[in-house]
């Protein structure tokens, strides 16, 4: 009996340590360097906030946990880090307000200035658009028109965000900001417009993905076609597709 359990002992060790031996050291050094660069870039951009680090402190940390030998409490470690969180958010909050006031002051100096140009007008809502190409012919797009233009987006810093390159867009109405939306409609087809819309018209303070928020917004547009009825199925399935890139995008 004593035998049979001293072998049994000895093949569950040298079972183990088979098992030791068969683990792969590139593997689990794989697991650290992806953990360990996943950490360091959230920290780099922490640090870039204004909020830095301990390297050998955040080391001594995650060696720690891998061992189940931490030196402060669950409780301790959340209150730590939601600390940390708000401090970040309290920066990033104060940063978004500084860019929002600076694009604000940016946009309207770019708009005082080009008000002084005579051939710039300015509506009501505060829109300005300059006539680059005139036309005393073609259709003019209405709310809930299909139109096919081409386009160039940029910011008063002069930086192209958007623009058709290969070929026209086709565009709905509905789906334009407010401010190209009206611009639009003082248009024919064959005219070439320049409009510099303002935050309120465009993008507003919150801006959307690629735009920040108070952004005065630069467009260069050309109006090609207003559709007809019987074209509108061709230009929905062509609007569909803009839809899924990066196109006029109207701010939810």
């Amino acid at each position: 009996m004593k035998n049979g359990f001293l072998k049994c002992s000895l093949l569950l060790s040298l079972s183990v340590a088979s098992l030791l031996a068969n683990v792969d050291t590139n593997d689990s050094y794989a697991i650290g360097a992806t953990s360990g660069g996943y950490v360091l870039k959230g920290l780099l951009d922490q640090k870039q906030l204004g909020v830095g680090y301990d390297a050998d402190a955040v080391i001594k940390g995650f060696s720690d946990a891998l061992k189940s030998e931490l030196k402060l409490s669950d409780d301790e470690i959340a209150k730590l880090l939601n600390k940390r969180a708000e401090s970040l958010e309290k920066i990033v909050k104060e940063k978004e307000a500084a860019k929002l006031k600076e694009n604000l002051a940016q946009g309207k100096a770019y708009m005082e200035k080009n008000a002084k140009n005579k051939n710039v007008k300015t509506t009501k809502s505060n829109l300005q658009y300059e006539i680059i190409k005139g036309s005393s012919k073609g259709a003019t797009p209405k709310p809930e028109s299909i139109i096919i233009v081409n386009y160039k987006a940029s910011f008063v810093d002069g930086k192209v965000f958007d623009e058709t390159k290969e070929a026209p867009a086709h565009l709905s109405m509905l789906n334009l900001i407010p401010g190209l939306e009206e611009g639009l409609m003082l248009m024919k087809e064959g005219e070439k417009f320049k409009f510099v819309i303002p935050p309120e018209l465009a993008y507003g303070d919150s801006g959307m993905e690629g735009i920040p928020g108070g952004e005065t917004i630069v467009f260069e547009i050309e109006l090609i076609k207003v559709l007809k009825p019987g074209e509108l199925a061709e230009a929905a399935r062509k609007i569909h597709e803009k839809e899924q890139n990066e196109g006029i995008k109207k701010p939810h």
